[in-house]
């Protein structure tokens, strides 16, 4: 069984001109679903990036001894 996740409302200021091109482009009732499916790919993204930046400090013996 899915489980279901609550959700939270957000307000957000967008210019005039962009939410023109998210009608045209997604279209008028998917605007909230392109922008959450958006920021959890740039979190991913971000995440996936300090994760490998990580991994390459782990695997250079110099940057952890000058990072302790």
């Amino acid at each position: 069984m899915k489980s279901i996740e609550s959700k939270q409302t957000l307000s957000i200021t967008i210019p005039t001109s962009l939410y023109q091109k998210l009608q045209q482009e997604v279209g008028k009732g998917k605007i909230s679903k392109f922008i959450k499916e958006t920021v959890e790919e740039k979190l991913i993204e971000k995440e996936d990036k300090l994760v490998q930046e990580y991994r390459e400090c782990y695997a250079n013996p110099r940057m952890i001894k000058e990072a302790k």
